[in-house]
């Protein structure tokens, strides 16, 4: 499954060769498998990319970037025609934030959802007050509770009970002191909450003759063994090595370019973190470098799943999942394509695209419909609207084949853009009616100016054609006649 990755040879080689990290994986893999694969595969590429002299890497927190009530992107920039172009600066969980918004913008709105959970959104105490809907992105403690949480498996991450079983592409999330508790005031608060990491290759078992295996002393008796798990993060904090980040006194330095005072080194890279377990395969506690010492962490682990359950516990209260997109998530980097891996979702609520571009190909059967507000949604696949109604208020919609359910109503916002609605495809697509502005139309068929449609409408384009199947209360009107939309467009 994983050859490519493996073939890296992480703790001999600080970065792989560029034939390496530009293969492309097999196509006999599973969307779960390609989904870990390319996890794996991007977080490798930016770091190779960032070894040039020329690029910016440095660590920038949460709090330094000002954060909104809106959704935020990461200081995250990324060339796939130029790698010098490499601008990277953010935090632990704002990395893991832009790998999977590049890779499965799907899983992302999932851990987004999190943020607005009321554990997440209360005040526990006078000086513990938590509201994680404000932050920009899921932080490393929300992450570590959901990938505890019961819902974890059905919204599309597979919990690794056993860290000792690590793959490359799965996720390590851990929380501390307070975070890993809220309701218990005798934790101490520490200044982070914790820290996320990328598995880029399975761990090894350190052994117990190495030099201070123990940890200053700190490491707990409870202990059965300590692994070392290769990694690609972003952190302010000298891992094991082999650590990209450190220069030749094995430390960390700004880069001449930095966007802000306050800017830390450190950032992107490769390195290695110790992890000590208990008999059966939990994290007791965590070491992220030589000179740290053992820290007692809540830590969780899971890998994407090819299939996600749209139920209460990840949709807001609209039933949507939302779905952000960054700007700067690229379609392609290395030579490598993402972003396209099918997801399937099933369940009760719908997929609200709010920003960017995201790609449906999966084969969907959930029943809370989709709406675009801005942004361009790809649907390449005949199922992959789901069962749901469609509406379309911003942005374009690409249907690369019949994608909409025969029962469903098409909704179209009278202010959108000629061509908003491409109809990618040959032949028909059989909705139930067509909702455009405040109109209603119940029959007949619709498309493109110089389609062979009953009624034509410039926000249609391409060569398909949409046809209504909900019973009329009066016969349609004649070949080639053009909407009320239209005649208003075109006054």
């Amino acid at each position: 499954m994983f050859l490519l990755l493996v073939s890296f040879g992480f703790l001999t080689q600080r970065y792989p060769t560029e034939e390496q990290a530009t293969d492309e994986p097999t196509e006999s893999m599973s969307p779960s498998e390609l989904l870990s694969e390319r996890i794996a595969l991007f977080s490798f590429e930016v770091t190779y990319s960032l070894q040039d002299n020329g690029t910016s890497n440095s660590y920038s927190h949460q709090r330094l970037l000002r954060a909104k009530k809106q959704l935020g992107e990461p200081l995250v920039q990324l060339e796939a025609s130029d790698t010098e172009a490499a601008f990277v600066s953010t935090d632990c969980s704002g990395w893991l934030s832009f790998v999977l918004n590049t890779v499965s913008p799907l899983h992302e709105a999932v851990l987004q959802s999190q943020r607005y959970l009321p554990e997440h959104n209360q005040a526990y105490s006078k000086d513990f007050v938590l509201r994680e809907r404000r932050r920009p992105w899921a932080r490393a403690f929300v992450v570590a509770h959901f990938l505890r949480a019961g819902h974890v498996e059905t919204a599309g991450f597979e919990p690794v009970e056993d860290f000792a079983t690590l793959q490359p592409g799965d996720i390590v999330a851990y929380a501390m002191g307070r975070y890993t508790q809220p309701t218990d005031e005798t934790r101490p608060k520490p200044k982070d909450t914790g820290h996320v990491f990328l598995v880029v290759e399975s761990p090894t078992v350190i052994d117990k003759e190495t030099e201070d295996y123990a940890g200053q002393g700190t490491l707990s008796e409870k202990v059965a063994k300590v692994i070392a798990v290769p990694s690609v993060d972003s952190s302010a904090t000298v891992h094991f090595a082999h650590d990209s980040r450190v220069n030749a006194e094995g430390r960390y330095a700004l880069p001449e370019i930095v966007p802000h005072p306050r800017a830390k080194a450190g950032g992107v890279g490769t390195g290695t973190i110790w992890l000590a377990l208990s008999e059966q395969g939990r994290v007791l506690q965590r070491r992220l470098g030589p000179h740290q010492k053992y820290r007692p962490v809540l830590a969780r682990a899971a890998r994407l799943r090819g299939r996600v359950s749209l139920d209460e516990a990840i949709v807001d209260e609209q039933g949507d999942l939302v779905v952000h997109v960054f700007d700067s998530s690229p379609a392609e980097y290395g030579g490598v394509s993402y972003g396209g891996t099918p997801v399937d979702l099933t369940g009760d609520g719908g997929i609200r695209l709010a920003s960017g571009r995201l790609v449906m190909s999966g084969d969907n059967d959930f029943a809370g419909g989709v709406t675009v507000d801005a942004g361009a949604l790809n649907v390449e696949s005949a199922t992959g609207l789901g069962a749901g109604d469609v509406t379309v208020l911003g942005g374009t919609m690409t249907l690369k084949e019949p994608a909409i359910a025969n029962d469903a109503t098409l909704t179209l916002s009278e202010d959108l853009q000629d061509g908003a609605l491409r109809l990618d495809f040959e032949g028909r697509d059989v909705a139930y009616s067509l909702l455009i502005g405040e109109t209603e139309h119940r029959c007949g068929t619709w498309g493109a100016p110089g389609s062979e449609a009953q009624f034509v409408d410039p926000v249609f384009s391409g060569p398909g054609i949409i046809e209504l199947s909900a019973e009329a209360p009066e016969p349609c009107a004649p070949s080639g006649q053009q909407s009320a939309r239209a005649r208003r467009h075109t006054q």
